[in-house]
């Protein structure tokens, strides 16, 4: 069973066409959408992806829109890129607009509206999908985490109980 990344680097890993990573990417920002506090969002794009451009022809550009998406997303969160998104082979040799993109009139468009980050890295489309609904408060936890959580507070909670009732006893003994 194949799952969805998690983070750029899993996206890369998974890849092996460029159109296996059209679909990875897209799974990707699905499961962004799960990020409810920077950290998490931060997580997703820290660690460095392996290079595409050494398994397929257009791998090149799959490692710019890699790049691109980790400036992108550390931008939105008030975070630091990771500096492996600044690597110079991180930038696509030819201009890249999104398919569709043939006339003039969508080209300006593209070249007009497409953020910093991808443009930077020769990249031009209207319109990045960044699907982050992070909350206000304390950030969501998986139903494993609450349980081990849950399982520290008894622990502490029966030793507190224990510690009491040796000095209750320590108290009756004298």
């Amino acid at each position: 069973m194949n799952t969805r990344p998690k983070s750029l680097k899993e996206v890369a890993e998974q890849t092996a066409s460029l159109s296996e990573f059209g679909l990875h990417l897209r799974d990707w920002l699905h499961e962004l959408r799960r990020a409810s506090s920077r950290n998490q969002a931060a997580a997703a794009v820290v660690d460095e992806p392996p290079r595409l451009r050494v398994k397929f022809p257009q791998g090149n550009v799959a490692d710019a829109w890699l790049a691109a998406y980790a400036e992108h997303l550390a931008q939105s969160i008030d975070r630091t890129p990771p500096a492996w998104a600044f690597a110079p082979d991180r930038i696509a040799a030819e201009p890249v607009f999104d398919e569709g993109s043939d006339s003039p009139v969508l080209r300006a468009l593209a070249v007009a509206h497409a953020p910093a980050a991808f443009k930077r890295r020769n990249i031009f489309t209207p319109s990045v999908d960044l699907p982050l609904r992070l909350r206000a408060g304390r950030p969501v936890k998986s139903v494993e985490e609450k349980r081990k959580t849950n399982a520290e507070r008894q622990r502490r909670f029966r030793k507190a109980r224990l510690e009491e009732l040796d000095t209750l006893r320590k108290r009756v003994n004298r």
